[in-house]
């Protein structure tokens, strides 16, 4: 296992010397500098030792997600900056506008998009795979134990939807701007469903997306689909675990993926070269 090692370039600094910018730590060849360190600091309103924290794992994610090769096309950012910009109530052109009142040109945002995409990807294809899905006991359990955290949860709901599903991101896209026009190339399929019943995670996209509209599409490894959201209502008759069981299914997952990612990232540390130059 490699360590982090210290390096004392006091032969090399004068006693009087006054660093504006200089290396402080380098990671796997990777530098992080002093000013680097002083903007997170400044930006996140977080202590120095959190801010180095925060950058090494930068680093760290950095490199492993490089050397996975994970490609995100152009369809793929340009569909997740229209999703944003929806979510957010605006253009496209009073995005790049508001970027560039913060000093961020479009370009860079979209190449920190890019890089955001291919963390999410990489997560899902190497993190959260190694998740195992929890028994109903082991539900059950995990609720009598935290129930405290479910007291304001909703019971069951009842969901109507249309999917819209299609071998193109590009064709999905299309039938999501016009959906009231038949789209060559998508299929559309009517749904009614319980939350309870439901994949965590689609549940917790659905239950984000206002009725009336459209969930953002989805990769499933096989095409693509999105949800239109008819209406969705409370359920009758459930109380209890049965009316939470999928609240509590994400948030046990939610702690498994925060685990599972500290996990992932001090494996990283312990196999990284990190050297700690100056603070």
């Amino acid at each position: 296992m490699k360590k982090i090692l210290p390096l004392l370039l006091l032969s090399l600094i004068g006693s009087h010397a006054q660093v504006i910018d200089a290396i402080a730590i380098d990671v796997n060849g990777e530098p992080i500098t002093t000013l680097e360190i002083q903007a997170v600091q400044q930006k996140q309103k977080i202590s120095k030792k959190a801010a180095i924290e925060a950058l090494i794992n930068h680093r760290l994610e950095k490199g492993v997600i490089e050397s996975s090769n994970i490609v995100i096309d152009k369809a793929e950012v340009d569909m997740k900056i229209n999703q944003i910009a929806q979510s957010r109530g605006m253009s496209i052109e009073q995005m790049k506008k508001i970027l560039t009142s913060k000093g961020l040109t479009w370009e860079t945002y979209k190449e920190q998009l890019t890089m955001e995409l291919k963390k999410e990807r990489f997560f899902r294809q190497h993190i959260a795979s190694s998740i195992s899905q929890p028994s109903e006991e082991e539900l059950k359990v995990y609720y009598e134990t935290h129930k405290d955290k479910f007291d304001g949860a909703s019971s069951a709901i009842q969901m109507s939807l249309v999917a819209y599903s299609s071998n193109s991101s590009l064709k999905l896209k299309e039938a999501i701007k016009t959906p009231m026009r038949k789209t060559q190339g998508v299929e559309q399929k009517p749904i009614l469903a319980s939350s309870n019943n439901m994949n965590p995670q689609l549940f917790k996209l659905i239950q984000n997306t206002p009725q009336g509209s459209f969930t953002k599409p989805i990769n499933t490894g096989k095409g693509f689909v999105a949800y239109y959201v008819k209406s969705k209502g409370g359920g009758q008759g459930q109380s209890g675990f049965a009316s939470v069981r999928n609240t509590v299914v994400m948030q046990w997952l939610q702690e498994e993926r925060i685990k599972a990612g500290n996990d992932f990232i001090n494996k990283l540390k312990s196999d990284a070269n990190i050297r700690i130059i100056r603070l």
